[in-house]
């Protein structure tokens, strides 16, 4: 008894000095945050570096612009979230790290765990009510994601039944004749890469006419969003166990791979020209996949909605104006414009995140209040105008409305290689 006292103790301890560190850390930043308005400019520059020295943890603890911020204050806290949210967005694009040790723990003690260090979602279901529970001795230290992920599995005897539309990893019992998914996969950042079909085909109306792609599936810690990939087929180098290359077809082309808003994989298929029949396997495939990415979300309030005539406010690298807010027949418009510094080409026309970007009015009273319809307005290089429309009867007095975006786009290239995949 008297040690478990102790132990909640020292955890409650434990709980109160990371509190008083929070509060000691938004102290300091508030601090800084005031010292930008200082009337020494080398006073100014000094609190700025600061800031930045404090990484993106400090993101969080900003106080709020308003019209009451000092311009000065404005300009150097947009350059400072800036660069740490650029540094927190090349973060994200780094894989996850999971640090658990224990024996003969739980299976579904592991997987909270990971999903709690991670960010990731996972679903498991222990079996049938008389199944016997899992254990397994682990000991990962800033072990990366995925090869922990896939470990695991493969020593219980799981697979990944889908990548669901829910951003979530759903295990399942591995049938028997899988190989280990540690052996077939490769990892890069929140990335796997892994070889899962090889197509061969044959025109018997047209005389040596054969033909053959590769399909390799693509997932990512469900904690991540990506906004498209691409793959330059000029980025991909094969090669069969003889070490001669195998050669891909039209090898100008840049694919497209398609991103939905809530999947967490998809597939790259390479066209091949076929190999000899004499040729097993391709022993190695190099590739690079360059992917744009978001960072870290930034929520929008706007008030005072009978007047919002163009009313712009600002985060690090995005821009969003209201518009405007009128009454269109027996619902309300309103007129969002969202403007990138540098949006990297991702809101070209072929690509809608950002149409998914959460928007909603509040009532007096608190209730949250979703759109029921939108329109594009405009779409160019940076920017991006979206109408949305509210079903609601009389005025808009007391309302906000509350609009959320990617504050950056990063782009970023990632490499693998996946060896020895048979082929037909």
């Amino acid at each position: 008894m008297f040690h478990a006292v102790v132990m909640v103790a020292i955890a409650l301890t434990g709980q109160a000095d990371a509190v008083t560190a929070d509060e000691d850390l938004k102290l300091e930043v508030l601090r800084l945050v005031r010292r930008l308005d200082s009337r020494e400019l080398a006073d100014r520059e000094a609190a700025e570096k600061a800031l930045l020295e404090m990484g993106p943890k400090a993101l969080d603890l900003f106080p709020p612009v308003d019209e009451r911020t000092p311009a000065e204050v404005k300009e150097r806290l947009d350059r400072v979230k800036v660069v740490l949210q650029k540094q927190q967005a090349e973060a994200a694009a780094a894989n996850s790290t999971v640090t658990l040790s224990g024996e003969r723990m739980l299976l579904t003690d592991i997987f909270e765990a990971i999903q709690k260090q991670t960010g990731n979602s996972i679903k498991f279901e222990q079996g049938g009510p008389n199944a016997p529970p899992v254990r397994l001795n682990v000991d990962y230290n800033d072990a990366p994601f995925w090869p922990t992920f896939d470990e695991i599995l493969d020593r219980a005897g799981l697979a990944v039944g889908t990548y669901g539309m829910d951003r979530t990893l759903s295990i399942r019992v591995a049938r028997g004749e899988m190989l280990p998914r540690t052996q077939t996969a490769s990892y890069a950042g929140p990335f796997r890469f892994q070889a899962v079909r090889v197509d061969a085909g044959r025109d018997l109306r047209m005389d040596g006419s054969r033909s053959m792609s590769l399909t390799i599936e693509i997932a990512w810690e469900p904690r991540f969003r990506p906004i498209s990939m691409q793959q330059r087929m000029s980025e991909i180098q094969i090669a069969d166990e003889n070490g001669e290359p195998v050669l891909i077809a039209a090898r100008g082309a840049e694919l497209e791979i398609p991103v939905l808003a809530e999947a967490i994989s998809t597939e790259l298929r390479i066209p091949l020209e076929a190999p000899p029949r004499s040729v097993q396997k391709i022993a190695r495939l190099k590739g690079s996949m360059h992917a744009l990415m978001q960072g870290k979300a930034e929520a929008f309030e706007f008030g005072d909605l009978g007047k919002a005539d163009n009313v712009e406010k600002r985060a690090a690298g995005v821009t969003v104006i209201l518009e405007q807010v009128r009454r269109n027949r027996d619902v309300w418009e309103i007129r969002v414009i969202t403007r990138f510094d540098d949006a990297e080409g991702a809101l070209a026309s072929h690509r809608n995140w950002v149409f998914d970007n959460p928007a909603k009015l509040i009532a007096p009273g608190g209730e949250e209040i979703p759109f029921h319809a939108y329109d594009s307005t405009r779409q160019m290089e940076n920017e991006v105008g979206v109408a949305y429309f509210f079903g609601i009867d009389g005025n808009l007095d007391g309302y906000k409305f509350v609009y959320e975006t990617a504050s950056t786009v990063l782009s970023a290239k990632f490499d693998y290689e996946l060896k020895d995949i048979e082929l037909p």
